[in-house]
């Protein structure tokens, strides 16, 4: 029992160094594209947030990764997570086209070419609990949670913690230790 208590005790750090290490090599590698590194990004976020019970039908229910109007995006998201679990939860890559249909949604990814529909699809989620992923700066302004940044050809990341307060999501200080920048 003393061992279990002992790998328990040490386990959050080697998880954040796993972290740190995982955003260093996906940042940098250069076989990787720039959206291969995104859909990683968002299975990994996924590892990293602790949704309110509501946000799921049944203790066995999937986390829900929804990609809006992005079809190639769609299928680096379902390469990336085919046949993985997080917390014993299997993933599902799900489509949608509008914001109404993002409620369900654990997490939803809305690329650039979608950033006049951002201040409606942010609307539209406000009393729900998805967690919002999005690819331009002024999207964590808006009041998206998760916004992709590129820094000297990096793929970064920037946390509204507000906004994910706001939605009753508990982002792990490991993951907001990573991100670029952290809007209070």
């Amino acid at each position: 029992m003393q061992g279990a208590q002992r790998i328990r005790a040490w386990w959050p750090a080697v998880g954040a160094a796993l972290l740190l290490l995982f955003a260093g090599q996906l940042s940098s590698a250069q076989t990787m594209t720039e959206y291969q590194v995104k859909a990683a990004y968002l299975y990994n976020f996924a590892k990293f947030v602790e949704w309110p019970s509501r946000a799921f039908e049944n203790p066995t229910a999937p986390i829900r990764l929804c990609v809006l109007n992005y079809q190639s995006f769609e299928s680096e998201l379902n390469q990336m997570v085919e046949g993985k679990t997080i917390a014993g939860r299997p993933v599902a890559v799900v489509p949608v086209e509008n914001g109404e249909q993002s409620h369900s949604c654990h997490i939803l990814f809305v690329n650039s070419s979608q950033d006049r529909q951002v201040q409606h699809i942010i609307e539209v989620l406000r009393d729900t609990s998805v967690l919002t992923v999005g690819e331009t700066i002024e999207f964590v302004e808006k009041g998206g949670i998760i916004s992709f940044v590129l820094q000297d050809d990096r793929v970064r990341f920037q946390v509204n913690y507000k906004a994910a307060n706001r939605a009753g999501l508990r982002i792990s200080s490991r993951l907001l230790s990573v991100a670029t920048r952290v809007i209070e």
